[in-house]
């Protein structure tokens, strides 16, 4: 691999010169030189250090993502498509406004914070950290910062995009309501019980929209129909079993979002259930694989991608010391009606 003594020796001029062309700093060089430095440059397939350029420049160019880490930890990768595709879609804009993305899964606010010590970051965005633990960060870091799915009080001034969870929810329980569902579970990702910090996150609101429509219908014990999946996949299947145990006493499950929903539907059909004659199913994301499972899966769109996009755009903007308007943005949710909940047959 070429260096910048090799083209200095090759163009006959001095390592200063070379670099000076290398970073733009061309004032003190004439044009035939350094015409003549760059085409030695491209004979030679130099490729410049970008760190070193980055620390000239003062900027990283990098856009440190912080996400939490939704993959079993049992699995290798990323399970969640709904992570999946945010960040699909974050790294081509990031990437498209001439910046870098350094990935980062962690939940502990003090690894985080580690590792932003040993990071030359210009930004960052976090997403599904939690609104307690992205609150602690933003206290302990200097740059830009856009959080996603964080649910902070009044008088907060952080930039965060969202969705409409509990909207969401609480629409997709109506429909089930008004097909005469009666005996309906909400399955949630988050555990109260051990996490209280939970209370503010996006999975809390979800279950608030549940227990608000079951409220309208004036069905008052809510709280008792929410159960909780799990991080594990051996977790959710012990449960799914339970409820197959059950399933007198359950017509529909509402899940927290699609993955599970799909994931449920398998297990159920490989065990004689079926869907949705035994129970209806809904989730929430309305990822690709929704409209592929067998049945289809009814569910909540939310616009992923859009949400990355929206990110992206609000970091750029506070980096380019633009005013950004929205401080707090709220995707839109749609329902989106398919093959896997049905009507309560009515009796005969």
């Amino acid at each position: 691999m070429a260096t910048i003594k090799d083209i200095a020796k090759e163009a006959g001029v001095s390592f200063t010169t070379v670099s000076n062309v290398i970073h733009g700093k061309t004032k003190r060089v004439s044009p035939a030189t350094v015409e003549k430095i760059q085409k030695i440059m491209a004979e030679m397939e130099y490729v410049p250090n970008m760190g070193a350029r980055m620390l000239v420049k003062s900027c990283s160019r990098i856009i440190g993502v912080i996400a939490s880490d939704m993959t079993d930890p049992l699995r290798e990768g990323i399970q969640s498509p709904f992570m999946a595709e945010i960040l699909g879609t974050m790294e081509r804009d990031i990437r498209r406004n001439g910046y870098y993305m350094m990935l980062c899964f962690s939940d502990s606010v003090e690894e985080v914070d580690r590792l932003l010590n040993t990071w030359n970051v210009d930004g960052i965005i976090t997403v599904s950290l939690g609104t307690e633990a992205s609150r602690r960060l933003a206290r302990k870091i200097s740059v830009p910062a856009v959080f996603i799915d964080c649910y902070f009080q009044d008088g907060e001034d952080y930039l965060n995009v969202g969705t409409q969870d509990e909207r969401g929810i609480y629409e997709i329980t109506s429909y089930l309501l008004g097909l005469g569902h009666r005996k309906l579970f909400f399955l949630s990702d988050i555990d109260l019980e051990n996490h209280p910090e939970e209370k503010e996150n996006s999975g809390r609101m979800r279950e608030l929209g549940f227990l608000r429509a079951l409220g309208d219908y004036g069905i008052r014990d809510g709280e008792s129909r929410i159960l909780f999946c799990g991080s594990k996949r051996q977790e959710r299947e012990r449960l799914y079993q339970e409820l197959i145990q059950i399933k007198e006493e359950a017509t529909a499950l509402v899940f927290c979002n699609d993955y599970f929903a799909i994931e449920a539907m398998d297990y159920f059909s490989h065990r004689g259930i079926r869907i949705p004659e035994d129970f209806s199913v809904t989730g929430f994301d309305d990822i690709d694989m929704a409209r592929l499972s067998s049945p289809r899966l009814t569910t909540v769109h939310q616009g992923v991608s859009r949400r990355g996009h929206v990110a992206v755009e609000k970091l750029i903007a506070a980096l380019e010391k633009r005013p950004v308007e929205e401080r707090d943005t709220r995707i839109p949710v749609e329902l989106v009606i398919r093959e896997s909940a049905q009507k309560i047959p009515e009796k005969v």
